[in-house]
């Protein structure tokens, strides 16, 4: 196994991916064969004298982990987030993220094309805020004989997003049917947005939300309160001390798969923008909806969209993590949605 730095490992700086790694190294290591971050200690034929071992090892180099944590967080992706986004820590400072940029005003919603060839009615993909790379790869995966275009997800109140971007489909697909599929916070606009169109009696034979967030649990969090949240669990996710220049926070991000489609110098307005979307989300109670709805969900609770949803296909994924890379990724969501875009 490669030398790790076992200096910076102490330091309990390193980012979430970094933690990730050097699991994944240990098992590698321990079962002479390759690991992937969401394999299985257990399914690979581990036991618990096993993981002491293990244990054993990632303690020489460095990472403060405990058999009985090690023991409940049985894949790699998983330890390294409770190793890391979720340990206790001093708040972080992040004055590079937090410059008086302002959050970007209202925009046109630009669609991007993601399968710029195919027949039949386009699928429409609202975006994530922080993962648009890794969704466009996934989708392109699916294999969709139809045409995809995606549509970043801007800041702000559900209803006001809905607004500009029932404007631009309208204006792209004058007629239905609509396809539709959402990631994260873009799946709740891609809800509202089904709801707006069938008002308007457009068909909707395809809604797929991929991992949205629970909704409707407004805790009277303050955008500031938000904001101080997400930016200390950003320091620990990417290992940042606050002395790193927004250059050096947007490479870390980037080699985790975060914010790779935006610019270094737009990241303090993106976490402004999901502040702003996240106290939305909060507050939004989805409507009841009889319409075919597919859901993929990792932990979270869905018991509003279940509430809300008549004709619900769910898959629930086992991942456990906060990182949405996994159901992105996940081959069970390429599977329903290729069979999906054949309808």
């Amino acid at each position: 196994m490669a030398e790790l730095n076992t200096a910076e490992a102490g330091t309990g700086r390193l980012s979430c991916h970094a933690v990730e790694r050097m699991i994944c190294e240990i098992w590698s290591d321990y079962f002479s064969r390759d690991i992937l971050p969401y394999d299985d200690f257990y399914d690979l034929g581990g036991d618990s004298l096993g993981m002491i071992d293990i244990v054993g090892r990632a303690r020489e180099l460095g990472l403060p982990v405990r058999s009985s944590v090690a023991l409940r967080n049985s894949s790699p992706a998983r330890l390294a987030e409770r190793l890391t986004v979720g340990a206790e820590s001093e708040p972080v400072a992040l004055p590079a993220l937090c410059a008086d940029t302002g959050i970007p005003g209202p925009v046109d919603p630009r669609p991007v094309p993601i399968v710029a060839t195919g027949a039949g009615e386009p699928l429409y993909v609202m975006h994530s805020d922080s993962h648009v790379e890794t969704e466009r790869d996934a989708v392109e995966s699916w294999g969709s004989p139809r045409p995809v275009t995606g549509f970043p997800l801007a800041g702000g109140p559900i209803g006001e997003l809905a607004d500009r971007v029932l404007a631009a489909l309208r204006r792209d697909q004058p007629e239905g049917p609509y396809r539709l599929a959402g990631f994260g916070h873009g799946a709740v606009l891609a809800f509202e947005l089904a709801h707006r169109l069938r008002r308007l009696g457009a068909r909707v034979p395809l809604l797929a939300l991929i991992d949205p967030p629970t909704v409707g649990t407004s805790d009277d969090a303050s955008r500031d309160s938000l904001l101080q949240r997400r930016l200390a669990m950003l320091a620990r996710r990417f290992g940042l001390t606050g002395e790193e220049s927004i250059e050096e926070i947007h490479a870390r991000m980037r080699q985790g798969g975060w914010y790779g489609h935006v610019r270094a110098d737009e990241l303090a307005a993106r976490q402004l923008s999901f502040v702003e979307t996240e106290f939305a989300v909060r507050d939004y109670e989805p409507a009841d909806y009889d319409g075919p709805v597919v859901l993929f969900q990792d932990g979270t609770d869905s018991t509003a969209w279940c509430r809300a949803i008549a004709d619900l296909e769910l898959h629930s994924l086992d991942y456990g993590i906060e990182s949405p890379t996994a159901v992105i990724r996940d081959a069970e969501l390429a599977t329903v949605m290729r069979k999906a875009l054949q309808g």
